[in-house]
């Protein structure tokens, strides 16, 4: 079953200036937590904190997919991913500083660096989060409506509960209804 919240929250630049939905994100961590888009304002948890932005206070400043693959260092339990969730949320937000990865390659190298059972925390516009495919398994869902003319915020919690390092084979449209 998975839980789900529901909260209302007046949109802030960053998103853990919003009491609520930080409140909700700590909640969920568990053990050792890396905020890998970090921004401004640190969570209370047990925090391994990168962000690209070298005027943000963080312990690394990556890119995100480059801190993911060059990290070497104890894996994490929890994992939150609150990423500018377009285009135009990246340029403001970093104001021209630089451009983060494609996300899908940032979710492919989660599993790498996340203890088995471990959680990531994802926030963006949409609920496709880490995949079963990837092993994970949604637990809860917070939706936060920001009112007026804002799209609203998904919250994912999913935990990793094996990890499938299995390649996908690709069939022809004739092999898969044989």
């Amino acid at each position: 079953m998975i839980e789900f919240t529901y909260l209302k929250q007046p949109p802030k630049r960053y998103t853990f200036e919003q009491p609520k939905l930080k409140k909700w994100v700590e909640s969920w961590c568990k053990g050792r937590v890396l905020n890998l888009f970090a921004g401004r304002t640190k969570l209370n948890v047990n925090e391994i904190r990168n962000d690209i932005d070298p005027l943000m206070p963080s312990h690394y400043y990556k890119d995100a997919l480059a801190f993911l693959k060059e990290w070497e260092g104890d894996k994490f339990d929890t994992i939150v991913l609150d990423p500018p969730y377009n285009t135009r949320k990246s340029r403001e937000k970093y104001e021209g500083r630089g451009r983060i990865s494609p996300f899908k390659l940032i979710k492919q190298e989660v599993p790498r660096v996340l203890n088995r059972g471990g959680r990531v925390i994802m926030l963006g516009y949409d609920s496709v989060g880490m995949t079963k495919s990837k092993g994970f398994k949604k637990i809860a869902i917070c939706l936060v409506c920001h009112g007026g003319d804002h799209n609203d915020t998904i919250g994912l919690v999913e935990e990793l509960m094996y990890e499938n390092n299995t390649k996908r084979t690709q069939f022809t449209k004739l092999e898969a209804y044989a």
